[in-house]
């Protein structure tokens, strides 16, 4: 049986989204035969812990898997550390961000291009982006997509005329938008009612505050740090969501699989990020104003809401738990397999390692 390490900076109950999918991933993996030991350190709040690559070299495992980036991480530099310091057994990672680094902070990304066996990217354009950026890169690039960190709740009598918003309580995640939609439909005497969903990370409290204050005076229900359970039956007791991604929806969106995966029909913004598949099972929509539009055609349409409907099913697909555990599974299995990498685990079980040999491109 496949042991893997799987190494991220946050994890449950601290807030942050990288962290969510780890602790869920782990679990499918499990699931799926594999397993998994999972590594955390509050060491990471250094800007280098080599004591960390220490503690994981010493680890009995068959292959290590880094998640990338959290908000544990910070700054540090071990993370990508940890590729060059381990090479009597494979390493991936899993690049959850890449486009948006500066381009100073993308160079800390050499080593993960350098020195992983393996590399998933969570959408095409971001593995493209790298690949182009990094074309003398060695070992395996693949693209599986996230899965839901929420799960499916049970069927329930939705309201239909229930629009939610789900995510952090941050910044830049277009919650301000979200507001102006709940705005507007009141002043159009819409019979939409809005609901705001989220959690509220302790380093933007005071925006976070702020966005609830401005939502209780425009009638929005605020519903804070429910769990995961609880979140799933307040998105599937509604019929809409409206997340009005800034950079457009993609497939690396753990709040649009959510939704997709408990059956909302979501108002969205589109760009050269948006996936065909993604356009086709959402709304398009540039504003608040397009978007109250939107979605009071189809409240008066039950054809197209249910023929929007059967788009949001297909699209769920790209989002399943169990999928994505058997895709990680098989790659780990076939890097174990792979003759440089099978030497080096016969050499690590005899008690020597090999620092001169890498994955191939």
């Amino acid at each position: 049986m496949t042991k893997v390490l799987l190494v991220s900076g946050s994890w449950p109950p601290q807030v942050c989204g990288v962290g969510d999918y780890t602790h869920v991933l782990g679990h499918e993996l499990e699931k799926a035969g594999v397993t998994v030991q999972r590594f955390a350190s509050e060491r990471f709040s250094q800007l280098y812990a080599p004591s960390i690559l220490d503690e994981i070299e010493r680890t009995d495992c068959d292959a290590i898997h880094i998640q990338y980036p959290t908000a544990g991480y910070g700054r540090s530099l071990t993370p990508s550390a940890i590729a060059r310091a381990v090479r009597d057994r494979p390493v991936v990672v899993t690049l959850h961000e890449y486009s948006v680094f500066k381009p100073y902070r993308r160079a800390w990304f050499s080593p993960f291009a350098r020195y992983c066996a393996a590399r998933i990217f969570t959408t095409g354009e971001e593995r493209a982006l790298f690949e182009q950026r990094f074309p003398k890169r060695r070992g395996i690039d693949t693209t599986i997509e996230i899965g839901s960190n929420v799960p499916v709740a049970p069927g329930r009598q939705r309201q239909p005329n229930q629009v939610c918003y789900f995510g952090l309580i941050a910044p830049s995640k277009g919650l301000e938008t979200f507001l102006e939609l709940a705005r507007l439909a009141g002043m159009a005497g819409s019979s939409l009612s809005f609901e705001m969903i989220g959690a509220v990370p302790d380093r933007h409290r005071r925006y976070a505050d702020d966005m609830i204050a401005r939502a209780r005076t425009l009638g929005v229900d605020v519903s804070l740090q429910l769990a995961d359970h609880a979140v799933a039956e307040r998105l599937a007791a509604a019929t809409f969501a409206y997340l009005p991604f800034p950079d457009g929806a993609s497939a690396k969106r753990g709040t649009l699989a959510a939704a997709f995966v408990n059956g909302l029909i979501v108002a969205t913004q589109h760009s050269a990020l948006t996936p065909d598949w993604i356009r086709g099972a959402t709304l398009a929509c540039a504003s608040p104003q397009e978007a109250l539009s939107a979605l009071t055609r189809l409240q008066a349409n039950a054809t197209a809401r249910a023929d929007l409907g059967r788009r949001v099913a297909n699209a769920a697909r790209h989002f399943r738990w169990d999928a994505i555990a058997d895709r990680h599974a098989a790659l780990y299995q076939s890097l174990l397999q792979r003759p440089a990498l099978t030497g080096f685990a016969n050499r690590r079980a005899a008690g020597t390692s090999d620092h001169s040999a890498s994955a191939s491109h």
